[in-house]
């Protein structure tokens, strides 16, 4: 760690001496803001608001200065009693609810008589509320919206909730895109840990809903205390413990009877697929001393199993899942002042996967093939202090770490995979249960740093943060090696069958560390105008397997503005703006690719046969080069840890996006839309730099040619080192490179043209119209729409066309003729998305809930080999040409429009302790089954038309069922 860093143990000595203090705004808490007025509306000085937590009995004031401005920062969030006092004035007293992260604004009127007095407020828990705020995206107590609105129970459900936001690709799992970004472009927050799955960026460790209090979805807009993300920012905080003593037990059930299968596809028969779902969990709570300790404790297991069946493979998978959630989070209040805490939590998973073979016509399953194995998931633990040392300075501290296990095994690891690829589609006929035996483990320490001072109309708010990743990664293919039979092509000169022999093998220790400061200011320049101005510089070292520093990028400085402006000066009516700059890591997955002891070699046979166990015959894992058969040999990595110097471009710049937003909001008082809450936004981003990998043996070749060399130090021409594929550097696309070749022995500058790669391009653009209208304890309801366009010739860090997770190394700039046709709208452009739920009590004890979206079609191109650029049309079907033409993505065909709608019952039923709650909820009500995925390859490796062309991939999931009982008490 560096001594700037060291200096933790320095800045944590005020919590020792100054045990008098209290909390101000960050990650895990909120602020409680309000202006006290008398009836007239003219500010009360010095008036007095008092609150006491209903939960933890904790206690808070504050005086109002001239302007009637009061302000109670750092609040663990929830409800309290408020009492709002001053001379000449009758006392009030209400509860108010202080929300994650934003400041939960009141008007507190004051009567010089006998009239009533009132609370009126003046936000809700929406950001869209905090009227200092230009944070764009949602706000969601777990409790209240699971009661009220039908939604599955993950993370992404909740995300994509928030208007601007679509589902990734299947490919990658539930995740979601937030305004044009990819799905590994977000950062995943709870109790102020980093749990983003850092290989690659795509989701995060998991914890059950139960365990969640409010989460935060920032889709734009977010201040400089956050980074690490170019797309969205998912903050968590997880439930405490009260003075009452609380137990409840919650069952969820999806009856494999209640649930519509899929339509079939060509790789698929899901008519016959199986699901036995539950999920029951149970929680403690309470107080080990009254207003001082609190407790809350989960468990939640998980014992499910999913029965899929495969067309094309001809095999029967059964996945049994298993995980025993166990989560802890105590508080300590030393005094009203003081807050420490402590949170537990384990998402370790086990995973079996049984396949059999499987007869496609009649459905019977066949032998057994054999068992696999995955392990994922991990212990996650946060200690964290809050402190005001006086009313205007307060600071916090706090430690964590993130450990995730990634180790797969099976009981057919001794087999070597083994693929048939001659129809275009890749087809498992090996006895191997796992294409590969991966032993890895990942480990985050983070340690985290905030102060806030109030002085004048200023907010200031700095801290430091850093992060020490350590991913170990031990990859081989099962059996040691991988087969995979191909339809000869032009590019091996055999028009028989061909007998790809891959070797691969990847491992060892790697660690990145990520440091960052950040300073920003909250300045209200006058009653009416607020200004945001935030700097957050940060620094990225990645280490390579001998713990050397692979790529480093510092002096990360990205700018925050932000300003509202309270049309009224009641807070009825805002404009809003804001620009900001953000920076994205590099995935270790890039460390462990590029600057590991990657083995990673092709050889090219004329296939001779196959063996009964469908191994080639006379071909064994060890490459030989003088085989009468032998075809040809790409060799991407010789198993020796890389120069770094040859890896990585000297001028490399990080990676980072640009955004703009502009708004409007509104509560509006009169008509038929008194009562809701009206926001328009318009949103732009695109991408300033990108970091990918490339291949440089095109632009090597005019150097040498240039430059008269004809003789490496190897004493091999230049041709003969640079075929292609024998040189790939991270660099940025579409500018000059400065990198260093080991068989020239020179650090050279390598031109933009020679590299003849373009700039990669990422443009998002959106309306956005929300309208929203709180529950009153009868009904609620909230309607979004967004119109956008997100185009270019990259989708970002990973890749849908392909499914390729290799954040950061994609195939898109592999080779220049990769990118030929590529711009277009991307795969998570959506040109129009309507959602909307509705609430509606039925009954004292009945409850009814609705939530519908409707989604607009992505677009497709036509995938194939490139004609003329023979290294790209040696990476097969992966150019935007078929037939020797040029089909730009997204130029041939769409999936459909997505339709669908989710219902909920639920009752509350009378029981003599405690409470009980049935519900029944009912997914996609009309069964709609929109194609979302279509197959995008129009070629196969040989040049052949593929037959699966523009068949649909995957469908909308069906109708189903879930049933759910809660018993509290």
């Amino acid at each position: 760690m560096s001594n700037f860093f060291n200096l933790r143990g320095l800045l944590a000595l005020p919590l020792i001496f100054f045990v008098s203090f209290s909390n101000a705004e960050d990650v895990t808490s909120g602020t409680l803001a309000g202006t006290v007025v008398d009836q007239s509306g003219n500010a009360v000085a010095g008036a007095t608001l008092a609150i006491t937590s209903s939960a933890t009995g904790v206690s808070r004031s504050s005086t109002s200065n001239s302007s009637g401005k009061v302000r109670i920062p750092l609040l663990a969030i929830g409800s309290y009693d408020a009492t709002v006092s001053a001379n000449g004035y009758t006392s009030i007293a209400d509860s108010v609810k202080v929300s994650l992260g934003a400041s939960s604004t009141y008007t507190f009127t004051l009567s010089s008589s006998s009239s009533m007095e009132e609370v009126v407020v003046m936000g809700s828990a929406s950001k869209s509320a905090d009227f200092t705020s230009t944070t764009t995206g949602l706000s969601i107590d777990v409790d209240e919206l699971l009661s009220r609105t039908p939604v599955a129970r993950d993370l992404t459900s909740l995300i994509k909730l928030a208007p601007g936001v679509a589902a990734g690709d299947s490919a990658f799992g539930n995740l979601a895109s937030i305004n044009g970004s990819s799905v590994a472009e977000n950062v995943y927050l709870v109790n102020g840990l980093n749990i983003t799955n850092f290989r690659n960026f795509t989701g995060s460790s998991s914890v059950p809903f139960e365990f969640y209090d409010q989460v935060e979805v920032k889709t734009g807009g977010y201040q400089a205390e956050f980074g690490k993300a170019i797309g969205g920012v998912v903050n968590a905080v997880t439930k405490s413990g009260s003075n009452d003593f609380a137990m409840g037990v919650n069952v969820y059930y999806y009856p494999d009877s209640l649930y519509s299968d899929k339509p079939n596809t060509y790789a698929s028969d899901n008519a016959r697929d199986e699901r036995n779902l539950m999920e029951t969990n149970v929680y403690f709570s309470g107080a080990v001393i009254q207003d001082k300790l609190f407790y809350y404790l989960i468990a939640n297991p998980e014992d499910n199993e999913y029965v899929d069946h495969g067309l094309i493979s001809e095999r029967q998978s059964t996945l049994k899942r298993k995980d025993d959630f166990l989560g802890a989070k105590i508080d300590y209040y030393l005094n009203d002042r003081t807050h420490i805490e402590y949170t537990y939590f384990s998402d370790e998973t086990t995973e079996t996967e049984d396949q059999s073979g499987y007869n496609t016509t009649t459905g019977a399953v066949g032998d057994y093939i054999g068992r696999s194995f995955y392990n994922v998931g991990g212990e996650n633990e946060i200690f964290k202090i809050t402190s005001v040392l006086t009313d205007n300075l307060t600071i916090s501290v706090m430690q964590g770490t993130n450990e995730y296990n990634r180790t797969n095994s099976g009981s057919g690891d001794s087999f070597p995979a083994i693929y048939d690829a001659t129809s275009g589609s890749f087809v498992n006929i090996g006895q191997n249960s796992n294409f590969s035996i991966d032993v890895g483990d990942d480990s985050r320490e983070m340690f985290r740093f905030d102060l806030d001072y109030y002085i004048g109309n200023h907010h200031f708010r700095m801290g430091i943060e850093e992060e020490e990743l350590t991913a170990y990664n031990a990859t081989i293919n099962s059996g040691g090696v991988y087969y995979a039979y191909f339809a000869g092509d032009a590019t091996t000169g055999y028009d028989g069958e061909v007998i790809r022999v891959r070797n691969y093998e990847s491992g060892g220790n790697f660690l990145t560390k990520q440091e960052a400061f950040y300073i920003q200011d909250s300045w209200d320049v006058s009653d009416k105008l607020n200004l945001n101005i935030g700097l957050r510089t940060s620094s990225f070292d990645n280490k390579n397997a001998t713990g050397e520093t692979f790529v480093k990028t510092e002096d990360q400085d990205a700018l925050r503005l932000g300003a509202t402006y309270d049309i009224d000066g009641d807070g009825s009516r805002k404009l809003f703006a804001s620009w900001g700059e953000y920076y994205l890591p590099i995935a270790a997955n890039t460390n462990i690719r590029m600057a590991g002891g990657e083995t990673y070699i092709h050889t090219y046979y004329q296939s001779q046969g196959r063996n009964s166990d469908n191994t080639p015959v006379g071909f064994g894992p060890t490459p030989d080069l003088n085989s009468p058969y032998f075809l040809r040999q790409v060799v991407y990595g010789t198993g020796e840890v890389p120069d770094t110097r040859s890896t990585t471009d000297t001028s490399l710049e990080p990676m980072y996006g640009e955004e703009m937003i502009i708004g409007y909001t509104e509560q509006l008082s009169e008509g038929m839309l008194a009562g809701w809450d009206l926001s328009a936004t318009y949103v732009t981003r695109e991408l300033a730099s990108t970091i990918e990998d490339v291949a440089i043996d095109a632009a090597v070749l005019a150097y040498c040619a240039a430059n008269g060399i004809t003789v490496t130090n190897t004493g091999n021409s230049c041709e003969d080192e640079w075929t292609g594929f024998h040189q790939y550097v991270l660099t940025n696309p579409g500018t000059d490179m400065n990198v260093y070749l080991p068989e020239l022995d020179a650090q050279v500058m390598l031109s933009a043209a020679d590299l003849n790669y373009p700039k990669p391009t990422r443009e998002y653009t959106a309306f956005v119209l929300n309208l929203t209208r709180a529950f009153d304890d009868d009904w609620s309801a909230s309607f979004s729409y967004t119109n956008s366009e997100t185009e270019g010739n990259y989708e970002g860090t990973v890749k849908s066309d392909n499914g390729q997770d290799d954040a950061g190394i994609t195939q898109d700039f592999d080779q220049p003729g990769l990118v030929d046709g590529s711009m277009g709208l991307l795969p998570n452009h959506r040109e129009h998305s309507f959602k909307g739920n509705f609430t509606k009590v039925l009954s004292a004890n009945v409850l009814m809930g609705l939530n519908m979206t409707l989604e607009s079609p992505r677009y497709f191109g036509c995938i194939g080999n490139h004609p003329t650029d023979v290294f790209a049309a040696a990476y097969g079907a992966s150019s935007w040409y078929c037939g020797g033409e040029l089909t730009p993505r997204g130029s041939v065909t769409q999936s459909n429009w997505v339709p669908n709608i989710d219902a909920l019952l639920s009752w509350n039923v009378p029981v003599a302790n405690g409470s009980l709650n049935l519900r029944a909820d009912i997914f996609n009500v009309m069964d709609f089954d929109s194609v979302i995925d279509i197959r995008e390859f129009g070629e196969l490796g040989s040049g052949a038309a593929d037959p699966n062309y523009l068949k649909p991939v995957n469908y909308q999931t069906g109708r189903r069922v879930r049933l759910a009982a809660s018993w509290r008490f």
